[in-house]
């Protein structure tokens, strides 16, 4: 799904955006023309890619890199700050990550949003973009970074973009899930999700099976991915362990009449059968 730069709107927030154009000709502009079946193919092999360690600016102008936000399960956005509906409704869906984190725990993975137009997407305008978008929850960090540094990044992620005639961007809409390790685990594309379409790869990647410990550890694990539902009394995620509950009783229950059969048959007396002759 790609989005264009719509400038019809008014501007997303006050005083936070830098206005100047692309130094880009028109004519070389329109020369440009966005495939969205070759994004999505893009998009797609570039799963299990991994990033490189890339060197960013924080909100607050502070030098970081890709890795210290890794160990954990990371989500990746790609956005320009000065685009005024997809980019922003994309972030405000994001928001939903906060039953994620109720669910799996604030600290068992991170967000990072990465603006990609390197001329007006500085520290200052990623901080007011993420205070316009009302961002306060843990471990979700805006950064920003230089030409090469986001061309490369873009590759590794499979994310196309290319200026517009009128001055903004035409890219691919996606959302991508890294692991702990820092390979592109899976994508997810458009502007809004559902809770249990982020939920659901942080939950394969935290609580991975093939991968879980041994032991109480790795049982827990296992109990975890299976029992986080959501609660639509209380709009969050919780763990309901009644699916175990239910399938240990059948279990039980399964023993129980297994014992039971054995136990009659050794009460049972033997017969004896006579001897041919």
């Amino acid at each position: 799904m790609a989005q264009g730069h719509n400038i019809s709107g008014a501007s997303l927030y006050k005083n936070t955006v830098l206005t100047a154009k692309l130094q880009v000709q028109p004519e070389e502009v329109a020369a440009q023309v966005f495939d969205e079946k070759q994004a999505l193919k893009a998009s797609q092999d570039a799963i299990g890619n991994r990033l490189g360690d890339y060197t960013f600016k924080d909100r607050s102008g502070r030098t970081v890199r890709l890795s210290d936000y890794l160990g954990k399960p990371l989500v990746v956005s790609m956005i320009y700050t000065h685009c005024p509906i997809i980019c922003a409704t994309t972030t405000r869906s994001l928001s939903a990550l906060k039953l994620s984190q109720d669910a799996l725990g604030a600290d068992s993975f991170g967000v990072l949003t990465v603006g990609f137009d390197t001329e007006n997407d500085i520290p200052e305008t990623m901080g007011d973009f993420a205070k316009h978008m009302d961002v306060n929850l843990p471990n979700w960090e805006f950064v920003s970074s230089d030409p090469d540094t986001i061309n490369k990044l873009s590759k590794d992620l499979g994310f196309t973009f290319m200026p517009s005639a009128d001055g903004g961007f035409n890219h691919i809409t996606q959302t991508t899930f890294i692991d702990g390790e820092g390979r592109v685990y899976l994508h997810v594309y458009g502007d809004e999700f559902e809770n249990k379409t982020l939920l659901q790869p942080l939950k394969d990647l935290i609580y991975n099976i093939k991968t879980a410990k041994p032991g109480i550890a790795g049982l827990t694990n296992k109990v975890k991915l299976f029992c986080t539902v959501y609660d639509v009394k209380t709009g969050k995620y919780k763990l309901d362990y009644s699916y175990f509950y239910g399938t240990g009783l059948g279990v039980l229950a399964t023993l129980l009449i297994t014992w039971l059969i054995v136990l009659e048959y050794r009460r049972s007396p033997k017969r004896s059968y006579p001897k041919n002759e």
